[in-house]
């Protein structure tokens, strides 16, 4: 079990357990204005349950494709402070089809391409882009994201920098984008950003997860996620 402050997580049977991907893209992501938000494959239900707490408000959807996961996610929600807005759905984003407009939608998705891949189905499905491309995520947002909504993704500086040029030619804003370093002295590993189909000046950030030295966190990391980790 991974404790947070308000929350716990339980991850025995999901593929991908919790992460520094899923929490920053939590702790990070502009959820303020959001009324009906959506987190594409939920996992543990960690970015759900992150977004829960920072918005006391907001209606959330989560999808998750694979079983197992589903049932760590279904545990998760039933015993956290938020359990009445979150609603977990078993479907694969593909064959989902909401009626409602969603102002925020939120994904930390798979991000392996054309790589080798592991003996284990399930992890196949969580870590490989082949399930859930972020090319679909853009997709499915262009149809059900509001007018005035984000789209809120996390992904390796090369696939987000793809997913960024395919978004903008399809209409799509930069609105904002952090660029994640591990260390100081390394080059962004991951970028942070939030597309909107309205018009809007790009902001520019960047983030230093540790300072060097392994689990000796950034003042910048603990300023955003000290709401949630028990550490911090």
């Amino acid at each position: 079990m991974f404790r947070f402050k308000q929350f716990a997580i339980r991850q025995e049977n999901a593929a991908m357990k919790v992460g520094t991907d899923g929490a920053l893209l939590g702790a990070w992501c502009d959820v303020s204005k959001a009324n009906n938000i959506l987190d594409i494959g939920t996992g543990t239900a960690l970015i759900a349950m992150m977004v829960a707490q920072r918005n006391s408000t907001a209606a959330i959807t989560t999808i998750e494709i694979d079983e197992k996961a589903l049932i760590d996610a279904n545990f998760n929600v039933e015993n956290c402070p938020w359990a009445n807005r979150i609603k977990i759905i078993e479907s694969s984003l593909q064959k989902y089809n909401p009626t409602l407009k969603f102002d925020s939608i939120i994904s930390n998705p798979p991000f392996f391409e054309n790589s080798l891949k592991s003996n284990s189905h399930q992890k196949v499905k969580a870590r490989h882009a082949d399930s859930m491309h972020y090319s679909d995520i853009l997709a499915f947002a262009s149809k059900h994201l509001s007018s005035n909504g984000i789209v809120h993704l996390i992904l390796p500086t090369e696939n987000a920098e793809k997913c960024i040029e395919i978004a903008i030619e399809s209409g799509y804003y930069l609105k904002r984008i952090c660029k994640v370093q591990p260390v100081p002295y390394k080059n962004a590993h991951r970028y942070a950003f939030e597309l909107t189909k309205a018009p809007t000046k790009t902001i520019n950030e960047s983030l230093t997860i540790e300072t060097g030295k392994r689990h000796d966190y950034s003042q910048q990391y603990i300023e955003l996620t000290k709401a949630f980790y028990t550490i911090m």
